[in-house]
């Protein structure tokens, strides 16, 4: 029916539809797709080169060496976990800031190491520390855009920069040597995690939506969801139409009167009906 339709004008159907198409936070999701590319091919350019440094400069066995990476991918699922039970305590700002320069001195430390203790401190601490920035940098992504497509779009640099990493650090290693490519990849993945906290301070890791729906109280319904972890499903829609079927239909019963005659005058009392 027509009256079930939302009204036109800045909340009717063209200007959703215009929405719809477009990409919301353009910039902020262009700095973390960018950043997020440099940010995975600093981490696999180590990778890719960690076996040789094992090998040739820490002067350890293959099977050690092995040993050190079973243990190393071993402790990422430790990570992961430790990602999900910290959640959203300490926001995403610090995790990925933080993180991201923890990373960068275990690859400066894995990068000059030259025997046992230190390379599996460094490829342990790093591989712990990688899921736990990752996944938050992806959450930081899915925030941008309920629709998913920053998510995507994010994800797909960070598996070009994981193609791209070994590349890189064979090139890197071969014409500085190993503890400068550490040095360099340190450097850089510093710079790199400047832009990527702003991205998280700048969007509050909170999910942004045009708009905002006021609760009754004057709470913004929008910032209740982000705050509280509520899909966004559970927001209407801005403009929908209101439930009609939500309306109250009752009507209180008149309630049977009696006049009765005192000596100041009528006067109507309410007799109650056996029936």
């Amino acid at each position: 029916m027509a009256a079930d339709r939302p009204p036109p004008g800045p909340y009717g159907d063209g200007a959703q539809a215009r929405g719809d198409r477009g990409t919301p936070h353009r910039r902020a999701g262009l700095v973390l797709a960018g950043t997020l590319l440099c940010w995975s091919l600093a981490q696999n350019s180590l990778w890719g080169v960690s076996g040789r440094i094992g090998i040739h400069q820490a002067r350890l066995s293959e099977v050690t060496v092995g040993a050190v990476f079973a243990i190393a991918l071993g402790t990422g699922l430790v990570g992961v976990i430790g990602a999900g039970a910290l959640g959203s305590r300490l926001g995403r700002a610090v995790p990925i800031g933080a993180g991201t320069a923890l990373i960068a001195g275990c690859i400066a430390l894995s990068a000059s190491a030259h025997d046992l203790r230190t390379f599996a401190t460094g490829e342990i601490a790093w591989n712990t520390l990688y899921p736990i920035v990752l996944s938050y940098v992806l959450g930081l992504a899915a925030s941008l855009d309920p629709r998913g497509r920053w998510a995507v779009l994010v994800g797909s640099a960070s598996s070009l920069g994981t193609a791209a990493g070994p590349l890189a650090g064979s090139v890197l290693s071969a014409r500085a040597g190993f503890p400068a490519m550490g040095a360099i990849l340190a450097v850089g993945l510093v710079v790199i995690a400047v832009p990527m906290t702003g991205v998280a301070l700048h969007t509050g890791g909170r999910l942004l939506v045009l708009g905002t729906v006021r609760r009754r109280g004057g709470t913004p319904a929008a910032v209740v969801a982000a705050s509280t972890g509520s899909p966004c499903g559970t927001l209407p829609r801005i403009g929908a139409p209101s439930n009609r079927s939500s309306r109250s239909r009752w009507t209180p019963r008149p309630s049977r009167l009696r006049a009765t005659t005192t000596r100041r005058g009528p006067r109507q009392t309410a007799t109650a009906t056996g029936g």
